[in-house]
């Protein structure tokens, strides 16, 4: 596997909500491979460390947060931030 996407159920009325963002805050800040893609959803690149990945399911168990893991495989392959469908390369290509 070559990351994973973590997806934590966000939980206005719930003060274990705001703990739990405050845990993965202050746990995460010492490793560069994860990113935080929206306020509950990060992207762990298992390849290079797990550790991230363990310190999100931990926090969320122990404050009873629910949470998702969705795998990859291989590498994530982005697409290209815009709407123009020129901007993906084999499309320009064919033009």
């Amino acid at each position: 596997m070559h990351s994973a996407l973590f997806v934590a159920q966000i939980s206005e009325f719930s003060k274990d909500w705001a703990n739990f963002l405050h845990k993965a805050k202050v746990g995460l800040r010492k490793f560069p491979n994860v990113s935080r893609l929206a306020e509950n959803v990060w992207m762990v690149n298992l390849q290079e460390n797990p550790a991230p990945l363990a310190h999100l399911v931990s926090a969320a168990d122990a404050l009873g947060v629910a949470y998702g893991i969705l795998p990859f495989q291989h590498a994530p392959e982005w697409l290209p931030v815009d709407f123009d469908p020129k901007t993906i390369r084999v499309r320009s290509e064919e033009t």
